[in-house]
């Protein structure tokens, strides 16, 4: 069963566009559930713009005063500890996403795959090489979390839905 972790990309007052495109990119994987992370300081502004979007099945408003401004090494052991259930895990391929997934994967254990464009299965995936002259298809091993980044611009977002549930989560890491 395919479950999907996607860490939203924010300004703690709006949602960055591209965390509608992975949205868009984790529905393609026809999961049995999409969740959003929104790690925020008084996140819910955020938290309900990312419970509009098109499959998200719930948000997950982890809201610490530490959360803001962002840093990698503050948000990634959060983002570990709740990805525990999930199969895949995705970010924005922006600056954001490239700082944040790099040191997630690494806690986790695992490796982190970057810039996917197209999705062939749940773990089969296409992304650009040699400054994007090339496109590889790249296996993950579906044994482990996989742990990437998804170039927005490759993705569609999904249209506005009925207001998925938020839920706070309190988390000690």
């Amino acid at each position: 069963m395919i479950k999907v972790l996607v860490i939203a990309e924010h300004d703690n007052d709006g949602l960055a566009p591209s965390t509608r495109n992975v949205i868009g990119a984790a529905a393609a994987l026809s999961p049995a559930q999409i969740d959003v992370a929104v790690l925020a300081d008084n996140g819910e502004r955020v938290a309900a713009a990312a419970a509009r979007i098109g499959g998200v099945s719930r948000v997950l408003l982890v809201s610490r005063e530490l959360n803001t401004p962002y840093l990698a090494a503050v948000w990634a052991p959060q983002i570990v500890e709740l990805a525990a259930d999930y199969t895949h895990l995705f970010a924005p391929a922006t600056t954001f996403g490239k700082d944040l997934i790099p040191r997630t994967a690494a806690l986790l254990g695992v490796g982190a795959l970057s810039d996917i464009t197209a999705i062939d299965g749940p773990h089969r995936f296409k992304r650009p090489i040699y400054a994007g002259n090339a496109i590889v298809t790249i296996e993950a091993n579906p044994d482990s979390t996989l742990v990437a980044t998804v170039r927005p611009t490759a993705f569609d977002p999904p249209p506005e839905q009925a207001e998925a549930p938020i839920e706070p989560i309190s988390i000690a890491a």
